[in-house]
This record gives structure tokens, sequence and C-alpha cells, in this order.
């Protein structure tokens, strides 16, 4: 606290009510191969503060990079300048902390003390083994590796004093195989904070079958089918459908969630929680609002059980913020989650597979964004995947569309696999089987 003391004695002196700072540090590294030659490198070690100050019953916000001597006082007069602009009636509020918050430690120190070089060697391998995978294998298109550390610092008027820090990595490739005239193309993540879990054979052998099993992919006659969601795909459509769980939107009454609140909303076999305390590297204690977190059910046997809450949006419902406030662009405060998983089943996918006499199995789907409609729920995806018959899987399908209503889709969720994976956007989810959907195709 007493090394930015001078910001907080600046406001106190010009007469800001109470003084929030969002002390941010950001390393990032990342680089990749193309035909064994490095085509890209980037790195970065950055800093930034922001501040929020409540000023004439307003909040003000400012921001900087530039943390020297000047700093304090450029920070000051722009949160009283913008706290003079602001217009809104919104009630101003800064968070004097919570009784008790969980703390813990994630961060690994190994993967910046792993060397670059290390790093880089294990791209060259994994393009390397990836070529001499199988000849069926034209282009490795790409091969990168890419890690962030990140550490915030809260705190505010009230001795607020939070720290939090973490830090993960990622693989990445890409490689097209050859199907008579046409080409196929894969790609695999690999996402931990442990370098030491990071196997390159068991990385190469996985993309490589992922890519020989989409060699004669055709289209499907367009019907309705049972339909078996990967752990990706479900991911991606869970993230989509519990972006109507945000309390805003729900105040402004355009999520497909409102007024649903202790109502079904999926299937009763589904139970989805958020775990912002799990120690994996999306761990949070604390939002950044300095409210602490905790872990929580939001959809439980198919009930929706809770919104997400930030500061304001909870005062608008008079209820007490969920500590799902996170910071969007201009110092505002929007909702988010992290570490959102569904409840896995008992089965493997392939028993949950067994039970498909004739289905789909969806592995990629493209346009989410564009090809979704957030308020309605109603979506049209293109798709593909491999066709399901006798409850074995059969071939490759592309140049597919699902589609159907998000509502109605996690209602029809008949089971649950137990082969869960976490996402880059730190959803957890094993593949779903959902009853029927609508595939087109030719």
């Amino acid at each position: 606290m007493a090394k930015y003391s001078k910001y907080f004695d600046l406001a106190k002196e010009r007469g800001i009510e109470a003084l929030e700072l969002y002390v941010s540090k950001h390393y990032a590294l990342s680089f990749s191969l193309f035909h064994s030659e490095v085509d890209s490198y980037f790195l970065e070690d950055a800093q930034s503060l922001s501040a929020r100050g409540i000023y004439g019953g307003k909040i003000g916000y400012a921001a900087t990079e530039k943390l020297d001597k000047s700093a304090p006082d450029f920070v000051i007069a722009h949160v009283i300048d913008n706290a003079k602009a602001v217009d809104k009636d919104d009630p101003a509020i800064l968070f004097p902390g919570s009784p008790k918050y969980h703390k813990g430690n994630v961060y690994n120190q190994e993967i910046r003390t792993l060397s670059v070089d290390k790093k880089l060697a294990n791209l060259y391998e994994i393009e390397k083994k990836l070529k001499a995978a199988d000849p069926r294998i034209s282009e490795v298109e790409s091969v990168s590796y890419s890690e962030s550390d990140g550490e915030v610092h809260l705190l505010n008027s009230y001795g607020l004093d939070l720290k939090s820090k973490s830090n993960y990595f990622y693989y990445y490739a890409s490689v097209l195989v050859k199907d008579g005239e046409a080409t196929r193309s894969a790609y695999k993540i690999h996402l931990s904070n442990d370098p030491s879990n990071f196997i390159i054979d068991d990385f190469v052998k996985a993309l490589v079958n992922e890519a020989l099993g989409k060699i004669g992919a055709t289209p499907l006659p367009s019907k309705k089918y049972p339909v078996v969601l990967s752990p990706k795909v479900a991911a991606s459509l869970l993230d989509a459908y519990l972006e109507g769980a945000d309390a805003e939107q729900v105040q402004k009454k355009s999520s497909l969630l409102a007024g649903k609140l202790h109502q079904l909303v999926a299937s009763k076999k589904l139970t989805v929680s958020e775990t912002p305390l799990t120690k994996n590297c999306f761990f949070r204690y604390f939002d950044d609002e300095g409210v602490a977190t905790y872990n929580k059910t939001i959809i439980e046997k198919g009930m929706l059980s809770t919104y997400f809450y930030n500061l304001l949006t909870a005062h608008n419902d008079g209820v007490r913020s969920t500590g799902n406030g996170y910071r969007g662009g201009s110092g505002r405060i929007a909702t988010s989650y992290v570490n959102l998983s569904v409840k896995p089943g008992k089965k493997s996918v392939d028993a949950m597979i067994s039970n498909v006499k004739e289905g789909v199995l969806i592995k990629e789907v493209q346009g989410l964004h564009a090809g979704l409609n957030a308020q309605s729920g109603d979506f049209s995806l293109q798709a593909s995947g491999f066709l399901i018959e006798s409850g074995k899987i059969s071939r490759a399908v592309n140049l597919i569309t699902i589609a159907g209503n998000l509502k109605d889709l996690f209602l029809d969720i008949s089971d649950i696999a137990n082969d869960s994976e976490l996402q880059l956007s730190s959803i957890s989810s094993p593949s779903i089987l959902i009853k029927k959907l609508a595939v087109s195709g030719k």
C-alpha cells in the first residue's frame, strides 16, 4: 500500500471520496515455426495502472501505462474529469472487502525458468514427428508455443489490499492431410501450467489421429439425428447459453434466461458449476472488484440456481455480488466467470456412443458468433465430425450444418460422458449426447 500512497494522498486532497487502484503486470511470450523456420516471435513485459474514484457521487476512471513520478497527478486529475462527465445515475460503489478470502498459489515458476531454447526445441521435435508420422500428412501448417504470466494488485481507500499471480502455457500445431484432390485440416492445443505433463509423442499422436480420421469426409442426408457434442463443442455452446445468465442482460430484458431463475432450463442430467477456487491456471480468489469468489452451482439438475452478479447488478436486484465482476474496456465492470465445469457422467464416450444406432459426433463448429442469436438462442452453424452407425464411429462427415435453439438443445440432453476437457475459455465439459438435432447436408 505504501508504494501507492501518493495516489491516495492526492485523491483525498482533491476531494475524491474513495479511490481504487488496479495494478496489472503482464508477461507474454510466443513464437511459431513454418517449414522449420521461426516465422514469428513476440515478447511483451508490460504493466498498467487503472483507477476508479468516487467524486461528486459519480465513479470516475483513468488508466496509464506510464508509472513514473507524474502518474499520480495524471491519474487523479483524469478520475475527477471523468467523474464530472458521467451522466448516468448508477450508484457509485467501491468495495470495502469480503470477510474471508480463500487464497491459493497456482503460479508455476518452471514455466519461466524453462529456457526459450528448450521450448523452441520442442517445436522442432513436434514438427519433425508430425512430418514423419504418416505420408498422407501433406503439410505441417504451423507449430507454435505461447505463455502468459499475469499479476494483479487491487487496493483501495477502505484498506483492501489483494494480490494474485498466475501463469499458463500452450502448444499448438495444425496439419493438412491429402484426401484425393482435396485436403483436410486439423489442429491440437495442449493447455497447462505444468511443463512436466506435456508429452510430445502423445500430442503428436492425438493430432495425427484427428487429421487422418477426416479422410473421406462427405456430407450427410438432411434430417434430425441423435448428436454427440465433443467436449470442445459442448463448452462453446454452453458458453453461449450462459451469457444469458449475466444479470445485466437479465435486467435489460435482453437475455433468453430472464425470468428463469429456479426454473428448468436444461435436462435434469445437466449440472454446471463455477469453481474459481479450483487450483488450475484459471484460479481466482477475488474478482476485479475485490469480492471474494466462491465455488457455486449455476445449473443444478437442469434448474437455474443463480445469475452472475457484479456489485452494480447485485445492488439493482437487492442481492449480494456473486464475485463475477470483471473488467472490460474503459474501466467498465462487466460480468464473467472462470472455471465453469459440467459435472461429468460415469460412462466413457465410447460407451455412450454404443447406445446410438444412427447419429452424428460433432467435433467442430464454425461461425458461432455470426450463426447464433444470443437473445433468442437460435443457431445455425457449419459443422464437421463423424457418422455413428450401430454404436460405433463409421466415417468422417463435413459440409453439414446443425441448427436449433440453445434452450431446446440443453433440455434435450440424454446422456453425459466422463471425458472432461479444459478449454482456453476456462470451461471444462465432457462429451454430451443430444436426443435429436437438425442436421443439414446433401
